[in-house]
């Protein structure tokens, strides 16, 4: 079930349709059906507890930014799951900067608030398990660091109920060995994981998995989608992997041999072309192009590549960057850089992406 809730009075509808959820899972929620999905989670069961998913400035750069340096978010989007839609439930949206370490999670403090939206509640249905796909649109549009490290998340209030009975929770996709799920995420082994609770007391923790949960911007989103040969953790859909295989694939050998897809996404110009850039490294300083919106992220004096143009179905566009058993293993422990362009053909203007980092 599809439902569009404002935080306070806004057209969530409109916001919707004019915004891009960026979301860190291995399948595009918006137009692919989602097969990768493990279970239905809380940060830490059905205790009180923040859920949050990293935005890290070592793996993405520029989300939200569709001004030029400006980053910023209209509305948080998540998949709900409900044990009893007969009852609604209550949560949160919170997100936060990072601690003075980076790579130590969220800050828990007052001072870590970017911004907290409490006492919202899920819809209600007929009863029975059941699933809401929800928008819930800020009132005034949120600032976001565009460079620096930072996370969104979901506020669950302890609901004891929950599994047996009721509770809320959201899809998400879970890594290789942790569960018994067959399908789910697919990172290298030993990738650092990207998604952190806050929990009882402030401590604050890092989780296996990754949900479908993330602000909604009004610039195009990108991600580059991992395939791996040998897997078919994302079920009957297939697909490049655009979660943490993306992030980290395996170009060891052994046995993987990840390829590589670069995809672009935007409901603003759904009908666009996208192209596409990598370099070796995020840019200094990263800077406008005039025509286009956002800013250019990765650095263009160790420009490596560009492709494209490629014309956007359904608002969104691949391109096979390199397939699998391709990528040579000297790669490992290096990294690379990409981001993506949309143009609009007919008046050639248009928009960049975020940029995104792969560790292999």
């Amino acid at each position: 079930m599809h439902t569009l809730r404002p935080v306070v009075f806004l057209a969530a509808s409109a916001v919707a349709a004019q915004t891009n959820p960026f979301v860190v899972f291995p399948q595009d929620p918006e137009r692919q059906t989602v097969t990768a999905s493990s279970y239905v989670r809380r940060p830490d069961w059905n205790m009180a507890a923040e859920a949050f998913q990293e935005m890290g400035n070592l793996m993405f750069r520029g989300v939200g930014d569709a001004a030029g340096g400006t980053c910023t978010a209209r509305a948080f989007y998540h998949w709900a799951a409900d044990e009893n839609t007969a009852t609604s439930e209550t949560y949160g949206i919170i997100l936060r900067t990072g601690t003075t370490t980076p790579g130590n999670g969220p800050d828990p403090t007052l001072a870590g608030e970017i911004v907290r939206v409490t006492g919202l509640t899920t819809p209600t249905g007929g009863g029975g398990r059941g699933t809401f796909i929800i928008t819930d649109a800020f009132a005034t549009p949120v600032t976001l660091p565009c460079e620096t490290e930072w996370f969104q998340g979901i506020e669950f209030p302890a609901n004891l109920s929950w599994p047996a009975t009721d509770g809320h929770s959201a899809w998400a996709a879970d890594p290789p060995g942790f569960s018994p799920a067959t399908v789910g995420d697919n990172p290298r082994a030993g990738a650092p994981r990207v998604t952190w609770r806050i929990g009882t007391g402030g401590a604050v923790v890092t989780t296996a998995w990754t949900y479908i949960m993330g602000v909604r911007v009004d610039s195009p989103v990108f991600h580059i989608g991992g395939v791996d040969p040998l897997s078919s953790r994302q079920g009957a859909g297939g697909g490049p992997n655009l979660g943490m295989g993306g992030l980290f694939p395996d170009v060891s050998g052994t046995p993987r041999s990840d390829g590589l897809t670069l995809r672009v996404q935007d409901n603003v110009q759904p009908n666009g072309l996208g192209v596409f850039f990598l370099s070796t490294s995020f840019a200094s300083l990263p800077f406008t192009f005039p025509g286009f919106g956002g800013r250019i992220y990765v650095d263009l004096s160790s420009m490596l590549w560009s492709g494209g143009p490629v014309s956007m179905t359904n608002g969104a566009a691949e391109l096979v960057l390199a397939p699998p058993n391709v990528i040579p293993t000297s790669l490992q422990r290096r990294s690379l850089v990409m981001q993506a362009l949309v143009v609009d053909p007919t008046t050639l203007t248009g928009s960049f992406t975020n940029a995104q980092r792969v560790a292999f």
